[in-house]
């Protein structure tokens, strides 16, 4: 029993924060497309805040699939519970809930997300101009202002 309420806990934990990573930059780009700048820094934004999702999905996944393979009885236990994807999907549910009654995106904040774009554009260039370039182009165009 305790063994499901921990992988239930677990999963639900990993469904909120992986949405919290991921949705506020590629919302907010697609927002400032479809608001009518769709000038090429505004594609540049939503495909950095594309990559970073992806990129938060590969680490979720391989964290997961690093943890299963350290700890081998831990993983089939998971492999074999029928409550971490009712979890999953309950981490889900509870960022939707928050989602729609708070009317924001629920986020990790603008420095992870500004980090997570300078980590990929530092994996191709890493001069500074460049990363300077890419942050301002990323906060004006995939970062939610202040109201």
């Amino acid at each position: 029993m305790f063994r499901e309420v921990l992988i239930l806990a677990s999963s639900a934990v990993a469904g909120y924060a992986w949405l919290c990573a991921i949705v506020s930059p590629v919302v907010h780009s697609v927002q400032t497309i479809w608001s009518g700048m769709r000038r090429a820094p505004a594609w540049r934004a939503l495909a950095l805040a594309t990559a970073g999702a992806l990129l938060w999905t590969v680490i979720g996944a391989g964290g997961t699939l690093l943890f299963m393979m350290l700890e081998p009885r831990v993983g089939l236990a998971l492999l074999h519970s029928v409550v971490w994807l009712p979890g999953f999907l309950l981490g889900d549910l509870a960022w939707s809930v928050q989602a729609f009654a708070t009317n924001r995106v629920p986020r990790l904040g603008d420095d992870f997300e500004v980090a997570t774009a300078l980590a990929l554009t530092a994996l191709a260039e890493d001069d500074p101009g460049t990363l300077a370039r890419v942050e301002d182009l990323y906060r004006a165009h995939a970062i939610p202002h202040a109201a």
